[in-house]
């Protein structure tokens, strides 16, 4: 067997296949007969139609011209590649599975476990005919080491338009990318349409229809998009429509961000709030309720307010991290009601000795850097999934804001990154990393990774400059993402990388979602 990808002809696709057995030649048809065995392929095989025919490939005139067979498992075989991760997570909360098999001949016939798999199968296809105008015969057979393969947006501290964020669905989905979590308030601002409450929006701002459109094009392109609605902290934005909501005054603290989580009010509020941008995603089963930096742990008995109110609700030992605990397990609970999975980044979390977090909340794990954040392994042990967000290597943060990088497909092949590698956990100063990392086979808890596009000094780049930024290191973790590492150089991967070059324009989505 040869290793996919390598200079000597072989197979050129991000992420690289699980395994490709060639045969000799290529498939470089002019025309092409493009079939469904199935009618949940049928949107597959129209999309693979208009794609060839942009590439050069005509649609076949007899039927002597190639097939292209795209099809489903009978009921009684197993799926191409079987994939525990497709499993992973409680019942209804589970991705497509997305392992494929290709066979490249005179005909070729992609063998799917579904339509996202089919979807999968049918970009590597295109890289191969972007990177070298043909695709070499063989078989390939391939399945993801994690269900997740993210991308979050933050688009609260800086407005980036509709159509360049359906532009970023195209180009993630074109590597693998499966979730893209759209970050739509910060303290900055609050960037997509409030029927409810329209006097927290920004000027710019997404509207409910440019939003629908975004919705659209993520499910057709086979990307669940997760909202991302940060609370109780980085509120500053919507708290300063409704001071009286904030949490009172500390002296030398801030909390002019920090939502008053000692009263009901600021609580139905924000329950509220939710309730208003819930319909905007009628396809999505998850939820990101922040639940980070709420205030400066490290002095959370320096705040009043939460000192006093733990103490009446807890005793003498209660602390603000039992509030906070409190208010994530009840907006977990309101989403659930909603049917909705609610997932927190884990900074402040498993802090609280009173209240127990709830065990079905998704932990988005993006760093360790400070002694008191709980390492993985609590995680775990309390029966917490997670997603790897790893902050020192796929946080591209704009200005490198707070000593932050921008990420690069260098680091990541010089930390030798899979899904398992976590950030480091830290000491206190800053001193004696202690390295994180789960092995393969990674347990079922691990659901998937992510990237992160954090605008912290939203001027630093135009959204032109952020989208060829990101590009690099985005495909870089989604090759090691799908592959639990990579068999494949650095300079393998630039070389594939530049070879497929960007994704084309799609042909015209279904259900009237433009191209």
């Amino acid at each position: 067997m040869t290793h996919p990808g390598r200079s000597d002809g072989g197979w050129r696709a991000i992420p690289q296949p699980s395994s490709f057995r060639p045969s000799g030649g290529v498939w470089a048809p002019q025309r092409v007969r493009v079939v469904a065995d199935a009618t949940a392929l049928r949107r597959e095989a129209e999309r693979i139609e208009a794609e060839l025919a942009a590439a050069g490939i005509e649609p076949a005139r007899s039927a002597a011209d190639p097939t292209l067979r795209l099809t489903l498992p009978p009921a009684t075989e197993p799926a191409p590649s079987p994939s525990a991760v497709a499993a992973a997570g409680a019942e209804g909360e589970a991705l497509p599975d997305e392992s494929f098999r290709i066979r490249i001949a005179d005909d070729v016939t992609v063998t799917a476990a579904s339509p996202a798999g089919a979807f999968r199968a049918t970009r590597q296809l295109l890289h191969n005919l972007r990177a070298q105008g043909a695709v070499p015969r063989g078989t390939v057979v391939s399945a993801p080491a994690v269900a997740e393969r993210g991308l979050h947006l933050d688009t609260g501290r800086k407005h980036y338009p509709a159509e360049w964020i359906v532009a970023q669905l195209r180009a993630a989905a074109d590597v693998g990318i499966n979730v893209v979590q759209w970050h739509f308030s910060e303290n900055e601002g609050f960037r997509i349409e409030s029927a409810a409450f329209p006097e927290i929006v920004s000027a710019e701002h997404i509207t409910r229809a440019e939003a629908a459109e975004v919705v659209a094009t993520a499910r057709d392109l086979h990307i669940e998009l997760v909202p991302s609605l940060d609370m109780p902290g980085h509120l500053r934005h919507t708290l300063a429509a409704h001071p009286g909501l904030r949490l009172p005054e500390a002296p030398g603290l801030a909390t002019d961000h920090a939502l008053d989580i000692t009263r009901e009010d600021p609580i139905r509020f924000a329950l509220a709030l939710i309730d208003d941008l819930i319909p905007v995603f009628p396809h999505s089963s998850r939820w990101n309720l922040g639940g980070d930096e709420f205030v400066d742990f490290d002095r959370m008995a320096e705040f009043p307010a939460l000192a006093t109110a733990a103490r009446e609700r807890y005793g003498p030992d209660g602390t603000g991290f039992d509030l906070l605990t409190a208010f994530v397990n009840r907006v977990a609970a309101h989403v659930r009601a909603h049917g909705l999975q609610a997932r927190a980044w884990n900074d402040g979390l498993l802090r609280s000795a009173a209240e127990h977090l709830d065990p079905e909340v998704v932990l988005t794990w993006w760093t360790n850097w400070n002694a008191g954040m709980r390492p993985v392994a609590d995680a775990l042990a309390a029966g917490h999934r997670v997603v790897n967000v790893n902050d020192a290597l796929f946080y591209y943060v704009l200005g490198e804001n707070a000593g932050y990088r921008y990420p690069t497909a260098e680091r990541i092949w010089a930390a030798d990154w899979h899904p398992g590698l976590f950030p480091a956990q830290w000491g206190p100063g800053g001193q004696g990393a202690v390295r994180q990392e789960l092995v393969r086979p990674y347990p079922a808890l691990l659901l998937g990774v992510s990237f992160a596009v954090w605008s912290d000094r939203p001027d630093a780049q135009t959204p032109a400059e952020v989208a060829e930024g990101i590009r690099a290191p985005l495909r870089a973790m989604a090759e090691r993402a799908w592959n639990a590492g990579s068999a494949l150089s650095l300079e393998e991967f630039a070389a594939v990388d530049t070879a497929i070059g960007a994704a084309p324009p799609t042909a015209r989505c279904a259900e009237g979602v433009r191209a």
